[in-house]
């Protein structure tokens, strides 16, 4: 039995590391604190690509943030944590946790503590392909809502100008 178990959860991990990995795209964020992701601001993030190692240990993210009119690349490495979160350092210590996978969305909670000790919580979500549904938007705005999160707060990054103009930037 106990074998039966550590090849499911092998199974089970080998199977979140290929859903995981590849080329994902920023098509919401949500926060508590709205003016960190407005445009231009230091958590609006253009996210292109998610890597995990095969423990799922270690988790690249590569994303663009434009800040003063700059489009600038930047790869952090998330690392897991006992509760299944993951750690790193960007605009101050980010703590972040997958909670819902499909093939086609990625949905991560985050929290931010920045230098000023200003805590702000996040929900971003991911896509491979186009914007969220209204059925879709609709379970994020109860999911914001559970999260004490405003859904005015919810930005559709997928479809500002700004995701438009870094795409074109990495195509070129």
């Amino acid at each position: 039995m106990v074998k039966f178990l550590l090849l499911a959860l092998a199974f089970g991990l080998a199977q979140a590391h290929a859903e995981v990995d590849g080329e994902w795209e920023t098509v919401a964020i949500a926060a508590d604190n709205v003016d960190k992701i407005e445009v231009e601001r230091p958590l609006r993030i253009y996210l292109r690509e998610l890597t995990c190692n095969e423990e799922c240990s270690e988790m690249g993210v590569t994303f663009y943030v434009n800040m003063n009119g700059q489009c600038s690349k930047t790869t952090v490495t998330g690392y897991k944590q006992a509760d299944g979160s993951y750690r790193t350092q960007y605009e101050g210590d980010n703590n972040y946790k997958l909670v819902h996978l499909t093939p086609k969305h990625a949905v991560f909670t985050s929290k931010n503590v920045d230098s000023a000790g200003t805590e702000t919580n996040l929900i971003f979500v991911l896509g491979k392909g186009g914007p969220l549904n209204e059925e879709e938007h609709e379970k994020l705005v109860k999911f914001a809502e559970n999260k004490n999160i405003p859904p005015e707060n919810i930005r559709d990054v997928l479809a500002t100008e700004d995701n438009r103009m870094t795409i074109m930037v990495i195509s070129s």
